[in-house]
């Protein structure tokens, strides 16, 4: 008798189980919402450069992006195809030290990248933001 088991690696265990990873293994994971610029008209896109960071809002200690589900890493691109269109991706970090009460989200890519400051940290080491 053949049985159809999947084999779950931690890697695909985060893709497949975010929030259940948390406590267990120790993340991070910073949902966000991208939305294409209100002056959209055609071509716009959105990707994550691996140099993105978690920086402490008061010793500037950062800790490194692990890695990024349905977003692709920068150069590649995902396109948007009309204006109200949105792309939910999730961003896998370690575990915040918890002598963090805050922190900043940068994006250091070649164009610049993005920010979002002054993210107030929380016990379940899930955050939802919006971009």
């Amino acid at each position: 008798m053949e049985t159809n088991l999947i084999e779950i690696t931690p890697e695909t265990a985060i893709e497949l189980y975010p929030e259940a990873m948390v406590e267990e293994m120790g993340y991070t994971y910073v949902h966000i919402t991208g939305y294409p610029n209100l002056f959209y008209d055609s071509d716009w896109w959105i990707n994550i450069w691996r140099t993105t960071f978690l920086v402490d809002s008061l010793t500037n200690d950062s800790i490194e992006l692990i890695s990024a589900v349905n977003i692709p890493f920068g150069p590649d691109r995902h396109y948007f195809k009309h204006k109200g269109d949105r792309l939910n991706f999730t961003l896998i970090f370690p575990k915040l030290p918890k002598s963090w009460e805050a922190f900043h989200l940068f994006e250091n890519a070649p164009s610049g990248g993005f920010e979002i400051r002054n993210i107030g940290c929380n016990e379940t080491g899930i955050y939802r933001l919006k971009l």
